[in-house]
This record gives C-alpha cells, structure tokens and sequence, in this order.
C-alpha cells in the first residue's frame, strides 16, 4: 500500500514541476480603461502599466506577444500591454527624384 501511494505521490510532483517552464506571468488582471470608460491605449498616455489588459488599434506597437491577442469588431484588438510602446518597424523614407 506504501508503494502505491508513494509512486502516486511521485507521479503527481513530476507532473506538478513538469508544467513549470520558469516564465513568470506579468499580468496584472486590471483592465486599463480612461475616466470615461475609453479604452483604446493610444488615448491613455501614461496610465496602462506593463501587464494590463488594453485595448489598441496598433497590435504591433503595444502587445506583448506572448500571449492570446483578441481581435474585434471595431477594427481594434484587446492584449496584454508590453509596457511601452514599440519603435516603428518600418521608416519611410522622403523619395528623391534623382
């Protein structure tokens, strides 16, 4: 009997530590919204901490890709903020007549 509940013991821890991969999750759980309920980022300057939920209409710049990015109607996506917003990737250059 001691066997069994030892090796049931042992199976459950294994698959316990199997599971940890060492990230830490940063979400915060909050919901960064303006005092008028707006909720798109790029109207909120310096209010969303790293790990809030946001609302964006530029994914690329704002999301942390790590997660799950949810797209909807508005032509908008609801992620978890990077904590800041990322340089452009691309940059237009004036065009030159030569």
């Amino acid at each position: 009997m001691n066997k069994v509940v030892s090796v049931s013991f042992i199976l459950a821890f294994s698959i316990t530590l199997s599971g940890c991969n060492g990230k830490q999750d940063i979400t915060t759980g909050v919901a960064c919204l303006g005092s008028n309920n707006h909720s798109l980022i790029e109207g909120l300057p310096n209010q969303c901490k790293k790990g809030d939920i946001i609302a964006t209409k530029k994914p690329a710049y704002f999301c942390d890709f790590n997660y799950t990015v949810a797209y909807n109607d508005y032509n908008s996506a609801y992620c978890v903020y990077s904590g800041k917003q990322k340089d452009e990737r691309i940059t237009l250059k004036p065009e030159t007549n030569t």
